[in-house]
């Protein structure tokens, strides 16, 4: 039986009272009668009619979010500014600039919205918090506002980052990607095949601050955690996502949640000539993915060799994880509750903005700016969210292994002279 509201239950009680009144005291001539049927009728229309059948009392704002503008007045805090909305104020100015006249922040009724600034503000507080510091009560009584506006801000903004998708995450140019190349030829100490090896793969599980009311089983990870699988592709000289694929649930395989990314899908697009991708064990070896060896194959000095190389350069990997859910902890314990297919949808938008920005940092301030939070989420704690996946069935049988074999050979190659 669906629960009753207290409008119902209020109505409900008014009718029978006026039913009682009218048998015990009945009316004496047909003109009582009308009255009393108009005040009836006016009572029950008053109650359906009005909003708020409770007293609402006004809630006392006094937030303190805008000591971010002081902060950003003076260069001598501007690290204040950064560790308060995740962002410098240079960063802070240009996407404002980006989104502000976005349709999304036009009022369509006779109460205009906040700033957009401030709406911003609020936003980016709030995926720099994970916790209980991030709930909406919190960032509320922060933010000086209702709690209902933080929700309102946050989609907002949430609508018009989303908008700058093609802008930010994009496939390299030519002369970008030659540039990587040449930062690993730096970094292995010769040209060769591995030059071509210009990006990395890895996964991480974005931690839900709950088990999902939906399938909540299936966002079950490996960590006993709730989760969502999300899969990266990043360059080392500056940690940019070139690629990245989400949605799928944290018990899903790394290997089968690559499958959803741009390198998979469309590797003939995304990779040209002999160009391949690094990843880790839990990856399938292919003429565009090569992972390291699994057991035993790992033992041989040779390939021992070239495993300890590959993991020296996917340490960008692991450095990429920490600068994004460093900089936005939403992802470390992400506050969004998943009930319906929507509430999933919701939950991966948090993702994506994060990575926009993520990217929208680098090009506007340099890789340095964009690890500048990596310490504040560790290797150790990446593995308490993700933990060490299974290699993958495939890795290292067959054809597929003849590129990687031509890598180990080259490496060792160059060593050995």
């Amino acid at each position: 039986m669906p629960s009753r509201t207290e409008r119902q239950i209020l109505l409900d009680a008014y009718i029978l009272s006026m039913m009682t009144k009218d048998v015990l005291f009945p009316p004496e001539d047909l003109v009582e009668s009308a009255d009393s049927l108009q005040t009836h009728l006016a009572t029950i229309a008053l109650i359906e009619e009005t909003r708020y059948l409770n007293e609402r009392p006004s809630v006392p704002k006094n937030g303190n979010i805008n000591l971010a503008w002081e902060y950003a007045s003076d260069s001598a805090h501007h690290k204040r500014f950064l560790n308060m909305l995740r962002v410098s104020p240079k960063v802070f100015n240009t996407l404002l600039d980006l989104i502000q006249d976005h349709p999304v922040f036009q009022s369509t009724n006779n109460h205009p919205q906040v700033p957009v600034e401030q709406q911003l503000a609020v936003t980016l507080f709030r995926m720099g918090r994970y916790g209980n510091g991030a709930s909406v009560e919190d960032i509320a009584r922060i933010a000086g506002c209702s709690e209902g506006s933080v929700d309102n801000y946050t989609r907002r903004c949430f609508t018009a980052i989303l908008s700058l998708q093609d802008k930010f995450v994009r496939m390299l140019t030519p002369e970008e990607k030659e540039a990587e190349k040449c930062y690993m030829d730096n970094l292995v100490g010769f040209q060769g095949l591995w030059r071509e090896g210009w990006v990395m793969y890895d996964g991480t599980i974005v931690v839900l601050f709950r088990k999902p009311g939906q399938q909540g089983d299936a966002y079950y990870t490996r960590k006993a955690n709730y989760g969502l699988n999300l899969q990266v592709g990043n360059t080392a000289s500056n940690l940019r996502i070139v690629d990245f694929s989400h949605g799928l649930t944290g018990s899903a395989h790394d290997a089968s949640a690559f499958l959803h990314t741009a390198a998979s899908v469309h590797s003939e697009w995304f990779f040209e000539g002999e160009e391949f991708a690094w990843a880790d064990s839990a990856y399938p070896v292919n003429l565009r993915t090569i992972p390291v060896h699994k057991k035993p194959a790992s033992l041989d000095p040779k390939n021992a060799l070239f495993d300890k190389f590959v993991a020296f350069l996917r340490v960008r990997s692991e450095h990429c994880m920490g600068a994004l859910k460093g900089r936005f902890q939403c992802l470390r314990g992400l506050r969004v509750t998943i009930n319906s297919n929507e509430d999933h949808y919701q939950a991966c938008k948090w993702i994506t903005v994060a990575i926009i920005l993520h990217n929208l940092v680098i090009d506007v301030e340099g890789k340095e700016a964009a690890e500048y939070f990596i310490n504040a989420h560790t290797e150790a704690e990446e593995r308490e969210d993700t933990g060490r996946a299974p290699a993958a069935q495939n890795n290292g049988n067959g054809n597929n292994n003849e590129k990687r074999q031509r890598l180990v050979d080259e490496l060792w190659a160059h060593k050995m002279v």
